[in-house]
């Protein structure tokens, strides 16, 4: 069993992934990169401690915020190197893994959706953020979800 001290340096490491990730949002926001979301996965995903999802208007606005991205988080002479899909891109930064898709391609994947139990940071373009409780996760879609009893799929 760890002992006080090890337990508060983990939890100092959690924060601080956060706060990184909070500082990775706000530059997507800069870009103009739209509905940027940080899901605290910390204990709850197995390659990350914090997801960050955003939409990109195109593919050019996308390769703008990886390089606003890049000249804010790099050494100079390095970089990253991200994975690139047909209509998203991703971005592993260790702790941190980054997902910029085009628009409607994010709904295709609902990564959201795998960690149900994480808390979502939303942030709003003037870069204020709220988080967002699982039990209060269905207010942050947009669309409307269809009514299974509309549909007659389910009984009233």
């Amino acid at each position: 069993m760890g002992s006080t001290t090890d337990r508060k340096v983990r939890k100092e490491e959690k924060t601080g992934t956060l706060a990184r990730a909070m500082r990775f949002a706000e530059i997507l926001l800069e870009k103009k990169i739209g509905d940027v979301w940080v899901i605290d996965v910390a204990g709850l995903c197995g390659y990350a401690d914090c997801l960050i999802l955003g939409d990109a208007e195109n593919e050019r606005h996308m390769q703008a915020a990886l390089e606003g991205l890049d000249m804010a988080i790099s050494l100079p002479g390095t970089g990253f190197s991200p994975e690139r899909g047909g209509r998203w891109t991703l971005l592993d930064l260790g702790d941190v893994v980054i997902d910029l898709f085009l628009h409607g391609t994010r709904e295709i994947y609902r990564l959201e959706d795998l960690y149900s139990e994480a808390p979502i940071y939303v942030f709003e373009p003037s870069g204020k953020n709220r988080r967002v409780l699982p039990e209060e996760r269905l207010s942050l879609y947009s669309g409307k979800r269809p009514d299974m009893r509309e549909t007659g799929s389910l009984s009233p």
